[in-house]
């Protein structure tokens, strides 16, 4: 389902649930971050389901606050996003230890051609969330994601579009996200 007209990258405050249609299969991905083969199967099963908050902390700074769930697997803790450029570690269940950074950057800001494809108007003229993970203490694998409102098949859709580098391989990959309702 389309997000609705009034939600941009201002306020993507919502519940989500991955659209397995729209979106590139994450198995490869999973594979390449060390995820064993009975997880990326049961994730390639069910459905992720992505709760979002977008707010402002005690500091003024513009945060996303991540809950993710998929029926019978524990993802951890919720997660936040400050959006300021700075690193923040994270413990993860299911890709261990991660180091992530995040901001908001002008679409043609992004260095990767890839990740610039298919926003919407007013994600071009807001911007996107850049953000950036890899596995802390290692250089094995990383990503580079845009956040935003896509345009996917003529309707506005949260979509999230991911530059991965793993050992001896490069994918690209889009996440294409169903809106379920507000928090």
């Amino acid at each position: 389902m389309a997000v609705p007209a009034s939600m941009t990258t201002f306020n993507l405050s919502g519940k989500f649930s991955i659209n397995k249609t729209l979106s590139h299969p994450a198995e490869e991905i999973l594979e390449l971050q060390g995820v064993a083969l009975l997880k990326r199967k049961a994730m390639g099963a069910a459905t992720l389901t992505v709760t979002m908050k977008h707010n402002k902390n005690d500091s003024g700074e513009e945060c996303l606050s991540l809950e993710q769930t998929i029926a019978g697997l524990d993802l951890g803790e919720p997660e936040v996003k400050v959006l300021n450029w700075v690193e923040q570690t994270r413990d993860t269940k299911l890709i261990g230890t991660v180091v992530t950074k995040a901001k908001r950057v002008k679409v043609d800001e992004v260095e990767n051609a890839y990740l610039k494809e298919e926003w919407s108007a007013d994600t071009l003229e807001n911007g996107c969330i850049l953000v950036h993970v890899a596995p802390a203490g290692t250089e094995s694998w990383s990503a580079e994601q845009t956040w935003g409102i896509g345009e996917v098949n003529g309707e506005r859709r949260h979509v999230r579009r991911i530059a991965f580098a793993g050992p001896n391989k490069k994918l690209e990959h889009r996440f294409v996200y169903d809106y379920l309702g507000e928090n």
